[in-house]
């Protein structure tokens, strides 16, 4: 099979197209025909070797659709033929915080895809059944692959961590890339309101025109006044914090009274400080939140397919351009997701 393999950390040419065995599944495994696998900006760090789990030679690719060609002994979810999607790491099952029902908490990991093991970028992938969701009929790959990593963090920002109603208001930080596009879509099935920021004025009528309902560019991300402005004093329910540091501040400054952050994002590793009195005084909630489980994948699948839900994809490449998308995603090019197509 044809795969794009990482043999060492490094720019972008170190990916690689490579004629290597197809795999072959395990009792416990899936063999699958990859439709499509996105781009993630988390690829760029473990190619960089920022990640020390990641040992060359590597596939990656964590977003991806496909379609069940072979099941191993033990598996009894799956046929062939099955039409899947997956998450992108295996809870062991037994340790206490996935006995209590928090699988995304577990340091036990039997592997992540793209990671630990081989991804999507390739022609076909062995993954184990229980990473895998089916598709609800009609939903197309292009759409699915991106449910976990892009649609999964904002969705449970918006609807588990903020509980957003009709008519509150969600700030999104970093609104032009995936994740923050997702948002601006959550939001508005929600019947919602959405405050989407941007660095980079050319971005407005893009993201007015995907859904934001109000755009504030803010390229020192000092953006609380303006929100303030824009909801007559009171400040946002919620805000879907998906670029960290540097723009925290704002968020923190965008809240109404009882409002909630989601810190879904942290692209510079700095450390912030915040006012513990007016955390108290102002009953603020701070909330981490990470990619979504097996359980949260399949409801956000089916959110999705309820509300017509496309992801924006700026571009589809073919499998051996993947050094090109990583370069366009490092360069800020790309509004949306970039998707490989073997």
């Amino acid at each position: 099979m044809k795969a794009i393999v990482m043999d060492e950390f490094g720019e972008p040419d170190v990916l690689k197209m490579q004629e290597i065995p197809r795999p072959l599944p395990g009792a416990d495994e899936v063999l699958v025909r990859i439709k499509c696998c996105g781009v993630c900006h988390l690829d760029l760090i473990l190619r960089s070797g920022m990640r020390s789990r990641v040992k060359p030679p590597r596939i990656l690719g964590h977003e991806l659709a496909a379609e069940v060609l072979e099941v191993g002994a033990n598996v009894d979810d799956f046929v062939p033929g099955d039409r899947i999607t997956s998450f992108n790491f295996q809870a062991c099952g037994k340790c206490a915080d996935c006995l209590r029902g928090r699988p995304s908490l577990c340091r036990q990991t039997l592997g992540d895809i793209g990671q630990t093991r081989d991804g999507g970028y390739a022609e076909y992938a062995v993954l184990l059944a229980s990473n895998l969701v089916k598709l609800p009929d009609g939903m197309l790959f292009e759409h699915a692959c991106f449910a976990a990593c892009v649609y999964g963090p904002p969705y449970k920002a918006i609807r588990g961590v903020g509980k957003i109603q009709p008519g509150q208001t969600v700030v999104i930080t970093g609104a032009s890339g995936g994740l923050g596009l997702a948002a601006i879509q959550i939001t508005k099935s929600l019947g919602a309101r959405s405050i989407a920021i941007t660095s980079n004025a050319s971005k407005v009528d893009r993201l007015k025109a995907l859904g934001a309902d109000e755009v504030v560019v803010s390229p020192d991300g000092a953006f609380g006044e303006d929100v303030r402005q824009l909801t007559k004093g009171r400040g946002a329910d919620l805000v879907v914090e998906l670029i960290g540091s540097p723009t925290f501040h704002g968020s923190l400054r965008s809240l109404a009274p009882g409002g909630r952050i989601a810190v879904v994002g942290e692209l510079h590793g700095t450390p912030v400080e915040i006012n513990l009195g007016l955390l108290i005084i102002k009953e603020f909630e701070l909330h981490g939140v990470q990619s979504a489980n097996r359980a949260e994948l399949q409801e956000i699948l089916q959110f999705m397919h309820d509300n017509a839900i496309e992801p924006t994809i700026w571009k589809s490449l073919p499998l051996d351009k993947a050094a090109e998308a990583h370069r366009e995603l490092a360069n800020r090019e790309v509004i949306g997701r970039v998707l490989l197509v073997p």
